[in-house]
């Protein structure tokens, strides 16, 4: 499998060497109609043949599991691939993970038959996600700022809160506190426990799991509301901090059935490596989340530094999400007297609902995951199926343009959520993608982004995936990256291992319709190529 893998890698290496030159020999012969076309069609070929290996390359690593050597172990890997399909399997796969999961202290060391990447915990992994994990299945999970609303709120805070008196001070007396040497690790999280529960009223213990304590818990009617691990140093004890805290998280969430019944048991986690703190978040939906919900930030004694005022950020953010996770898990334990069902869908979005456009509530129906931020579901207020798109940036303006003419999906309301997400509801679209249609309809591309150019926007992701084809009409989707031309720009992180952009079509660089007519150019040339080969 592993030399599969690498040959694959190095089809892919050889694949964009061979983009790169053709991009070369495009440039060169840019005012030759004849010679560019040839290239431009060479191109096309090659960013098919990428995608291809790139898909390859996710079907043999998601196959990378090990390999079972007698019939007890294949049959006790098929329950965890029953319930990954079954909603109701949400149990069993807490039931089971809970019975495989080593010690945390073990799980979070990188080497060990314990340890995180050990061959024998990989099936493990898939229903446990810490971002440390060798799968590709972190793309494909939903972030954790979607699923609790009080998570969201500690990543917002984060980054965003002013902090007050009560948190510039408290943040001076915990850098004051951890700026100092301990001769352990007990030392340290005795200190860190007392300061936190002088400040915010809280009580730890050392909660057992698997053979193992936690440095900290605040546990309150059957839910962890915080998790604290501690390390005397960067470096110290052994294991990956971050790791640790989510394993300590995900085995309360298997083992607690009263709150994973009615919950995504959101917990928040505190981790504290000498004097530097960071915050995370975990939740329990059909798997072990643990998203970090802040940087690393300094607890050295600095006055004057921008550093500290980090650190009181996210001890405002401690400071709002405790009595909000303290009433949670108080209405959920009255809810638990009073009902059997959970009040929301536990694999999906927390976000259920919003105001329509005549200022009455809609209500969501979820019925399936298409990516980690798409969703299938419907209306109470309305036949037909919706998406539902959670993302940071969309331009509904752009998107209203090409759907009042028909040439996007009806648009049926954009929300706003904390922490700068935003949902977007729309028709869903039952065509076929470009790639797929026998038949493309390129005069009627060509007027849709025409008529998006003419009312000023511009799209910048016209890739073929983001083109639906409906008999002889289109719909354009995703406008994420959409906006007004000349003040719209290019996300950073952009995919360029797998993809080929226009020239200029960099991280934070202007949107120009160039950069359109370069992908209306491939997608015009691919369907003459489909319609000779038909």
């Amino acid at each position: 499998m592993d030399s599969q893998l690498e040959a694959v890698r190095q089809d892919i290496r050889d694949v964009k060497w061979k983009v790169a030159k053709t991009e070369q020999n495009l440039a060169e012969h840019a005012h030759n109609a004849e010679r560019e076309k040839v290239f431009l069609d060479l191109l096309l070929s090659l960013n098919n043949q990428l995608l291809s290996l790139q898909e390859e390359k996710n079907i043999i690593l998601r196959n990378q599991a090990p390999r079972k050597h007698d019939q007890d172990n294949m049959e006790e890997q098929a329950p965890f691939k029953k319930a990954r399909t079954d909603p109701a399997g949400r149990e069993e796969i807490a039931a089971r993970a809970n019975k495989k999961l080593p010690s945390p202290s073990s799980f979070a060391k990188p080497s060990g038959e314990g340890g995180w990447t050990h061959p024998k915990l990989r099936e493990l992994q898939q229903y446990m996600c810490f971002h440390r994990s060798p799968h590709d299945i972190d793309t494909q999970t939903t972030p954790v700022v979607l699923l609790d609303p009080i998570l969201a709120q500690v990543s917002h805070d984060c980054e965003c809160a002013t902090p007050t008196d009560a948190d510039c001070k408290f943040a001076g007396l915990v850098a004051s506190a951890m700026s100092q040497a301990f001769a352990d690790e007990e030392q340290r999280m005795q200190t860190f426990w007392q300061l936190l529960e002088d400040e915010f009223n809280v009580t730890f213990q050392r909660a057992k799991y698997h053979k193992a304590e936690t440095d900290g818990s605040f546990i309150h009617l059957g839910g962890m509301l915080v998790n604290v691990e501690v390390k005397n140093e960067i470096g110290s004890g052994g294991g990956a901090i971050h790791v640790q805290n989510a394993a300590y998280a995900a085995a309360h969430a298997f083992q607690a059935k009263k709150v994973r019944g009615k919950s995504v048991c959101p917990t928040l986690l505190i981790e504290l490596a000498g004097p530097n703190m960071s915050l995370s978040g975990a939740v329990y939906t059909d798997m072990a989340l643990c998203d970090q919900l802040s940087p690393m930030v300094s607890l050295l004694w600095q006055p004057h530094s921008r550093l500290m005022v980090q650190a009181a950020k996210c001890f405002a953010a401690i400071r709002t999400a405790l009595p909000s996770l303290r009433r949670f898990y108080e209405a959920l334990d009255q809810q638990a007297l009073e009902q059997q069902q959970p009040t929301r869908q536990l694999e999906y979005p927390y976000k259920t609902s919003f105001i329509g456009p005549h200022g009455s509530a809609q209500h969501l129906l979820y019925h399936e995951k298409l990516s980690r931020t798409c969703f299938k579901a419907t209306l109470d207020s309305q036949e037909g199926l919706v998406l539902v798109k959670f993302c940071k940036s969309y331009s509904k303006d752009a998107h209203t343009c090409l759907s009042s003419h028909g040439y996007a999906p009806n648009l049926v309301a954009i929300a706003s959520l904390t922490d700068g997400w935003l949902m977007v509801v729309m028709e869903f679209v039952t065509g076929c993608l470009w790639d797929e249609a026998p038949k493309k309809p390129v005069a009627t591309l060509q007027a849709a982004v025409h008529l998006l150019h003419q009312a000023g926007f511009v799209h910048g992701d016209l890739r073929s995936n983001n083109i639906f084809v409906l008999a002889d009409s289109v719909r354009v989707i995703d406008f994420e990256w959409a906006g007004v031309m000349e003040q719209s720009t290019y996300p950073l992180f952009m995919n360029h291992t797998d993809l080929t952009w226009p020239d200029g079509a960099r991280d934070g660089q202007p949107i120009k319709q160039e950069h359109d007519l370069w992908w209306l150019k491939l997608l015009c040339n691919q369907a003459a190529a489909s319609l000779v080969a038909y």
